[in-house]
């Protein structure tokens, strides 16, 4: 049987409609086709959604212990007045600079080059007694300096100081003769080719022509998303939904990152693969899986994951929704109707993610509801 005017709005318009009811009846229209009709009927379902999906390669992660650019020019200028201005920035000066100023290793990293697990890495070659980790200098860079001092803060400054020191001077971190014609170190870099002298010299400026080379060859934000990578990937869908759930006071579980996580979801309600929202908490009807696909390659593993997902959501009588966006859906529009289908409709985007909240599940939550 063809497609009628009033079927041909109803698929049309299911991406962007609030109402879980018309999304539905859309899944079902095109279930209940066959042939070309079907076909249409898909092609239409899938327009719908594909109008409100968005690219996400362009978002910055933008973390809560993220500096300011105004705390790190301050950082960056007791870094520089500790040192004369990179005139004697020998361990001596570079621990007592870090001893005072703990956010000033965020510079400093920035001049080498380093991240906080490179930088471990670095103390652990000149002292191999050092029992630095990554996520402890994050905790002393992030950290205001304490009142008072003590000798494990003062120790970690010094083996900074000297980690650093020695991979200006080229004593670690060097390239190998064998892959010198292939490789170069983080070092040979305008700023920093002849060492601390070089830092001088651009202290006082660069052309903008060396900003934009960096960027080229490096990547401006390359030392952010290193830093902050747990709020990229599925978390750009993850942590809006879970504001918009805390928000508006409906309780949830959230899955905590990483194959842990998902396995402890999964043995607590009982279903595999575990997903990473619970709606609510205790006694659910609701769960929600969220996939970023900027990759075409990728999207139809995910929409297998999320069509697993409705269907053990399903067995336990639970309703499957699903967050998807990036341009990798748009690539891949047999695995985004894949993901339609299996929800029954209840597939979302970051900008119909507040329509979510028109679910009767949801709604059944959120405080003053008569349910």
């Amino acid at each position: 049987m063809s497609l009628s005017d009033d079927e041909r709005g109803i698929l049309e318009a299911a991406g962007g409609n609030p109402s879980p009811v018309d999304r539905q009846r859309a899944v079902g229209i095109y279930l209940a086709k066959s042939g070309s009709d079907q076909a249409r009927a898909g092609n239409l379902l899938v327009k719908g959604f594909l109008d409100h999906l968005r690219p996400s390669f362009h978002l910055i992660p933008k973390g809560d212990s993220m500096a300011s650019e105004e705390s790190f020019n301050d950082a960056y200028a007791a870094l520089a007045t500790g040192t004369g201005d990179f005139s004697l920035p020998d361990p001596e000066s570079l621990t007592t600079v870090l001893q005072h100023t703990p956010a000033a290793l965020a510079p400093l990293r920035m001049i080498v080059g380093l991240t906080h697990n490179e930088l471990a890495v670095a103390i652990r070659l000149t002292d191999p007694d050092a029992r630095v980790s990554g996520e402890a200098l994050k905790k002393f860079e992030r950290n205001p300096a304490p009142g008072q001092a003590s000798p494990k803060h003062n120790k970690v400054a010094a083996s900074i100081a000297n980690a650093v020191t020695a991979a200006m001077s080229r004593e670690i971190l060097t390239v190998p003769p064998t892959a010198a014609s292939h490789f170069r170190s983080k070092l040979d870099k305008r700023d920093t080719r002849e060492g601390w002298s070089s830092v001088q010299s651009d202290a006082g400026g660069v052309p903008y022509s060396a900003l934009l080379y960096q960027r080229y060859i490096g990547g401006v934000w390359r030392q952010v998303q290193d830093a902050y990578s747990e709020v990229k990937g599925d978390a750009v869908l993850e942590y809006p939904l879970r504001d918009l759930l805390d928000k508006h006071d409906i309780p949830h579980h959230h899955t905590r990152p990483g194959a842990s996580g998902a396995r402890e979801t999964a043995e607590r309600y009982g279903m595999s693969p575990g997903p990473d929202f619970v709606i609510p908490d205790e006694a659910p009807t609701l769960v929600v899986e969220s996939k970023v696909g900027e990759d075409g390659g990728t999207v139809r593993d995910k929409a297998a994951r999320i069509t697993n997902m409705a269907n053990a959501a399903n067995t336990r009588g639970l309703k499957a929704c699903a967050v998807v966006d990036g341009k990798g859906w748009t690539e891949r529009t047999a695995a985004l109707l894949e993901v339609i289908v299996a929800t029954q409709g209840r597939a979302y985007t970051l900008a119909t993610l507040a329509h979510l909240l028109h679910l009767p599940e949801v709604q059944a939550l959120r405080p003053g509801s008569s349910t």
